[in-house]
C-alpha cells in the first residue's frame, strides 16, 4: 500500500521558509569494526514518540548482525521498521556512544536547524503521515520506510531562533508532564505497599485517646498469620453477589439499544475506568433493560470473563452482562469501599482462578465462596479512608496530566504551525 494525500506544506508565515527535510539533516553512518570480546550498548526507539532507551549491553561476539552503526547525542534517529508508530527522537547525552544497526537512520541536524523542533514537529498529525505515506507494505507491522522519499518533504523552517523558544516552551510542557508522571508512580507503589500490608496487618484499634494503635497479637489461620480480632469470612457472608444479564440474540440487536439511555457496561469499561464508573459504551432502552439486570449505585463491579477481577463502583445506576457481576456488601458487616479495595487487591488471585475455554472466565462458585481476613467495621473504615485518601491524590494528578496535556497539543498547534508567534528573546540550543 502505497498512500498519497495532502501537499506537504502550506504556504509558511511571515519570515518562515520551506525546506525539504534532507535540507535542514545530514544522514550518516559511521560503521563500527565488531571487537568480539568488547561489550557494546545498543539501543531502541519506543512507539508514539516514547523516546530512546538502553535495549541491552553485548559482547561484540554475541550480537548477531554485524552491520552497526555508533550514534551520538544530538542525533535524530528513525527506526524504519517501527516509524509508521511513531518511533524516532533525539539521542540524549547518556547514549552516545551507543550501537543501532542499518535498519535505523541516523540524522545529524545542519547548522542552524533545532532537533528538538523537529521533534514536535513530526509529532503533529499533517507531519506524522509524511512517515506513513513514505511507507510501503499490506501488513502495517511490516511496512517498507522509503527514506529517500521522505526526506524530500518538505516542512515549515522558522529562523534559528524561533525554532529553539518554541522547543524551549514545549520542552517546558514536557518536564511538567514529567514531574507528574513521576509523582504517579510513587503514589502507585505507595498504594500498592498500603494494600499488601493493610490487609494483612490492618491499622490497629483505637485507644482511650482516640489514636490508632497497631495491633500486638495475631494468629495462624487458613490464609496465614492476622491480627488476632479478624475473622475469616466469605465473599457471599457479607455481600450479596448476582451475575448480569443480558438474554436477547443477537447481542447486538439495535431494537435494545436504539433511543436508549440507561448505561451498558462491558468488561472494558470497567477495566478502563478508576475507582467509581459513569461512563458505558453502549446504553439500553427500556426493552433493552427487560433483558438485562439493573444495579444501583454503589455496586461494586467486578469482571469474570475475559479481563478477570477488574472491579469499579458505580457512580449511578447501570446495567451490565453476564459477564460482570454486581456486589453489594450487607450493612453494618462489610464496609462497601474497604470490600472494593479488598477485590482490587485480589485481582491475581481471581485470575489464577479462571478457566480458559474460548475466554477466561471464573463463575459463581468461586467467586462467592473467595474467603478473607476481616477486620472489625471502624477498622475497615479507617482502611478505607487511607486507601481514598490515596486514589484521590492520584485522581488530582490524572487531572493535572490531562490539564498538561491537552494544554501542550494546543500549544503544538499553534506555534508549529506559526497561528502563535513568539517572542524572541535569546534562548539556550535545545538540540
Amino acid at each position: 500500500m502505497n498512500l498519497e494525500g495532502e501537499s506537504d506544506c502550506r504556504k509558511p508565515p511571515a519570515g518562515w521558509e520551506t525546506r525539504s527535510i534532507e535540507d535542514v539533516f545530514n544522514v550518516v553512518e559511521r560503521p563500527v569494526k565488531m571487537d568480539g570480546d568488547r561489550s557494546y550498548r545498543r539501543v531502541t526507539v519506543k512507539r508514539r514518540h516514547g523516546g530512546i532507551e538502553l535495549r541491552d549491553v553485548q559482547l561484540g561476539a554475541d550480537i548477531k548482525v554485524k552491520n552497526q552503526f555508533l550514534i551520538k547525542a544530538g542525533d535524530f534517529l528513525i527506526s524504519e521498521r517501527q516509524i509508521v508508530h511513531g518511533a524516532c527522537g533525539i539521542v540524549p547525552p547518556e547514549l552516545e556512544g551507543a550501537l543501532v544497526s542499518n535498519e535505523y537512520l541516523v540524522l545529524k541536524p545542519c547548522e542552524g536547524f533545532d532537533a528538538t523542533y523537529f521533534n514536535y514537529l513530526v509529532q503533529l498529525l499533517k507531519y506524522a503521515k509524511l512517515f506513513l505515506r513514505c511507507s510501503q507494505g499490506v501488513d502495517i507491522e511490516k511496512f517498507l520506510f522509503k527514506p529517500k522519499d521522505w526526506l524530500r518533504k518538505e516542512i515549515p523552517v522558522p529562523p534559528s531562533l524561533e525554532q529553539r523558544k518554541i522547543a524551549a516552551i514545549l520542552s517546558a510542557m514536557d518536564d511538567k508532564l514529567d514531574v507528574i508522571a513521576r509523582q504517579m508512580d510513587a503514589v502507585q507503589a505507595l498504594k500498592r505497599g498500603l494494600m499488601q500490608t493493610l490487609f494483612r496487618r490492618g491499622v490497629g484499634t483505637k485507644d482511650a485517646t482516640g489514636r490508632w494503635v497497631p495491633h500486638t497479637e495475631f494468629k495462624v489461620s487458613e490464609l496465614g498469620e492476622i491480627p488476632a480480632a479478624w475473622e475469616i469470612r466469605s465473599l457471599e457472608s457479607v455481600a450479596n453477589v448476582e451475575r448480569g444479564k443480558f438474554s436477547a440474540r443477537p447481542r447486538n440487536d439495535p431494537r435494545y439499544f436504539e433511543g436508549g439511555d440507561i448505561p451498558f457496561i462491558q468488561t472494558g469499561d470497567i477495566a478502563g475506568a478508576a475507582r467509581f464508573i459513569d461512563k458505558a459504551s453502549q446504553f439500553l432502552n427500556d426493552k433493552g433493560l427487560g433483558v438485562s439486570k439493573l444495579f444501583k449505585p454503589g455496586t461494586i463491579f467486578l469482571t469474570i470473563a475475559a479481563n478477570i477481577g477488574d472491579v469499579a463502583i458505580a457512580a449511578r445506576p447501570m446495567a451490565c452482562p453476564d459477564s460482570v457481576v454486581g456486589i453489594n456488601s450487607i450493612e453494618g458487616v462489610c464496609n462497601n469501599t474497604w470490600l472494593y479495595y479488598l477485590l482490587n487487591v485480589s485481582k491475581d488471585y481471581f485470575d489464577s482462578r479462571a478457566t480458559q475455554n474460548a475466554q477466561k472466565n471464573i463463575n459463581l462458585q468461586v467467586l462467592r465462596p473467595f474467603l478473607f481476613a476481616l477486620p472489625s467495621m471502624p477498622e475497615q473504615q479507617r482502611i478505607a479512608d487511607v486507601l481514598t485518601a490515596v486514589d484521590d491524590k492520584l485522581n488530582v494528578l490524572s487531572s493535572n496530566r490531562t490539564h498538561y496535556k491537552t494544554l501542550k497539543h494546543g500549544l503544538m498547534q499553534k506555534l508549529l504551525t506559526g497561528e502563535w508567534r513568539v517572542k524572541l528573546d535569546v534562548v539556550p540550543a535545545t538540540g
